[in-house]
């Protein structure tokens, strides 16, 4: 563990972080199936930098989230395939007010390679994951 859960829950508050955890669906031979879980972390962008220096930031608090997601659930422990999915970027979510933030994302697929359902066993593991990042003082939706 880089830091300790006290450690990062003074980081998400000092950044101001949040997550939002939303089903993922696919399209499987014609019907939508959810077939894992969307996983996005955010916290503040760093708009006290000054422009030239902003870039450098965000790309900074992006390794640091993925450094949290990997505290929060060590890949030696994960039972899903995770993949990441985009760069580090800066968005604006109505759910936030619009205050710019920096987002990372990932796409838990609690059944591998395959695009099987979701069970109810999975979605407990995903509350337990949720109560994890609020124990790493993150908050749900909107910090």
């Amino acid at each position: 563990m880089a830091r300790t859960e006290a450690e990062w829950s003074a980081w998400a508050r000092e950044h101001r972080a949040a997550f939002e955890l939303d089903p993922l669906i696919e399209l499987v031979r014609g019907a939508s199936v959810q077939v894992g879980f969307s996983l996005t972390i955010y916290v503040a962008a760093p708009m006290e930098e000054a422009p030239g220096q902003r870039l450098e930031a965000v790309r900074r608090l992006w390794d640091e989230l993925k450094e949290l997601a990997e505290d929060v659930s060590p890949e030696a422990q994960r039972t899903s395939r995770v993949q990441l999915d985009q760069a580090a970027r800066v968005v604006l979510r109505p759910a936030n007010e619009f205050k710019p933030e920096v987002g990372l994302t990932f796409h838990v697929f609690p059944r591998g390679e395959s695009l099987a359902s979701v069970t109810p066993e999975d979605r407990e593991r995903m509350t337990r994951l949720e109560k994890r990042l609020i124990t790493f003082g993150l908050k749900p939706g909107r910090a």
